[in-house]
């Protein structure tokens, strides 16, 4: 899957921003969309802006908090490593290595923007979420994985920030770094099953867990508060080719999330998985 992932980012890229083609349908569904008011655009930009400098460390760090709780430092590494390893892939590749061609009939923002570093953080908490949920919660977290995911890859279309391919670049982004980080926590769960055999699986930490409840709780009062004035959030006017790409993009997410999903459900990594199938067992 990591692979899969990797060969789709260079895919996209190539299709959409490669040629002229693509860049055209990708500009269109980009320049159909017109705020009611400026203050309509400044409000989301603050919203944007307060998630991207907050987010990556106090949810990342309640993402941590939960393997922590869990006694599952490997888990917290792992998690925090692909985090990480994503936003940064993103930075990389979208200011160092990408280049996109400039056609003279093409308008808007000539520099590279593939793929998104807001969407990829969106995503990248989204899936650290589903990967250090307990099996009880697994379900609940993808719930809330898929809005996480699917709010961050609008918002920076409907800003203005980002390209519908931008966004659905940066989802593949995550999910590689991702797949691959599961793929290494499950090896390690695997050599561990010894260990998980000859005792229980350990209480979280409800101290830990608190913490993290607390971190995620006011991050949202605050950004709630940044973005949402006395004239509270106004609507906005779009186009259809906007809300094609919206749908596409929301589609795109959840995606990615239902078939990380399902590739932790597969690999059965968990420690609570190995130890509750051993407690559980049936006798040979």
């Amino acid at each position: 899957m990591a692979l899969l992932s990797a060969m789709a980012v260079v895919l996209i890229y190539v299709i959409a921003v490669r040629t002229h083609l693509g860049q055209r349908i990708d500009d269109v569904a980009f320049a159909r969309r017109s705020a009611v008011t400026a203050a309509t655009t400044r409000r989301t930009d603050r919203l944007l802006g307060t998630v991207t400098h907050a987010s990556l460390f106090v949810f990342g760090g309640a993402v941590v908090l939960v393997a922590l709780a869990r006694r599952r430092v490997f888990l917290a590494v792992a998690a925090g490593v692909a985090m990480s390893g994503a936003v940064l892939t993103t930075e990389v590749l979208k200011l160092h290595v990408l280049h996109r061609p400039v056609y003279t009939d093409i308008g808007g923002v000539s520099s590279n923007s593939y793929p998104s570093g807001h969407a990829t953080i969106g995503m990248a908490l989204a899936l650290g979420v589903v990967m250090v949920a307990p099996v009880r919660l697994r379900r609940i977290a993808v719930v809330l994985a898929a809005f996480t995911s699917t709010a961050f890859g609008t918002a920076v279309l409907s800003s203005g920030w980002h390209r519908p391919s931008d966004t659905i670049g940066a989802s593949f982004v995550a999910l590689a770094w991702f797949s691959a980080a599961s793929a290494v926590v499950a090896e390690h769960d695997r050599r561990a099953r010894s260990d998980a055999e000859a005792r229980p699986d350990p209480p979280a930490s409800r101290i830990l867990l608190a913490l993290a409840a607390t971190a995620v709780f006011g991050l949202l009062m605050f950004v709630l508060w940044r973005s949402v004035g006395t004239n509270g959030l106004r609507t906005v006017v779009y186009a259809a080719p906007y809300v094609a790409a919206v749908i596409g993009i929301d589609i795109v997410g959840l995606a990615v999330v239902g078939t990380y999903y399902v590739v932790e459900r597969t690999a059965g990594s968990r420690y609570d998985d190995i130890a509750g199938g051993v407690k559980n067992a049936p006798p040979a």
